[in-house]
C-alpha cells in the first residue's frame, strides 16, 4: 500500500521508542532518524493532541505526521484523542497529502481500550469529512495488524454507514 502521509502517535518528545517508531526508525535509517531529531529541536516538545510534520526521508510516504497522544484515563482523554484524529488530518490537508495511513491508537503505552479508540477515530474521520467541502484527502488507510482490530474497525464502520 503507499500512502503520502502516515501517522506515527507518539509523546511529547517525539520519541520513536514504541512499535510504530520502531518501524519507522528501522525503515527509514540515520536519515529520517536525523530528521526527528530536527523536528524535536524546532518543534517539540508537543502539546498532547498537537500533530507535527516531517519528511518521511528514507520511508515510502513522503510524510509522518507525529502526534502526541493522550493516555487513556486521564481527564478528558477521549476530546483529546477526537482532538489528535482532526490534528492529523488537518496537518495533511496543510501538505495537500491525497492518502494517510492511521495505526491503531490503542497500541504502546496510552492503553486506550480497542474499542473506545476506533469509536473516537471514526468518529473524528468522519466529522472531518463532512465539515470539509473540499478535501485533499481521497484515502484513509488504517494500519491494523491483528483480527481482533479489524474486527471492531468493521463493526464500528458498519455503525457509521446506518447513520
Amino acid at each position: 500500500m503507499r500512502v503520502e502521509g502516515i501517522v506515527h502517535p507518539t509523546t511529547a518528545e517525539i520519541d520513536l521508542k514504541e512499535e510504530i517508531g520502531k518501524a519507522l526508525e528501522k525503515a527509514g535509517g540515520k536519515e529520517f532518524l536525523e530528521t526527528v531529531k530536527e523536528l524535536r529541536k524546532s518543534q517539540g516538545p508537543l502539546e498532547v493532541a498537537e500533530a507535527a510534520v516531517s519528511q518521511s526521508s528514507g520511508l515510502a510516504a513522503k510524510f509522518v505526521i507525529h502526534c502526541h497522544i493522550p493516555q487513556w484515563g486521564s481527564d478528558k482523554c477521549e476530546e483529546q484523542l477526537e482532538e489528535t484524529i482532526k490534528n492529523c488530518l488537518s496537518a495533511a490537508e496543510d501538505k495537500k497529502l491525497k492518502s494517510v495511513a492511521f495505526p491503531p491508537f490503542p497500541s504502546g503505552r496510552n492503553c486506550f481500550p480497542k474499542q473506545t479508540a476506533a469509536q473516537v477515530t471514526l468518529k473524528a474521520i468522519s466529522a472531518h469529512f463532512d465539515d470539509s467541502s473540499s478535501s485533499s484527502l481521497k484515502n484513509v488507510y488504517f494500519l491494523l495488524f491483528d483480527s481482533e482490530s479489524i474486527g471492531i474497525y468493521v463493526q464500528e464502520m458498519a455503525k457509521l454507514d446506518t447513520k
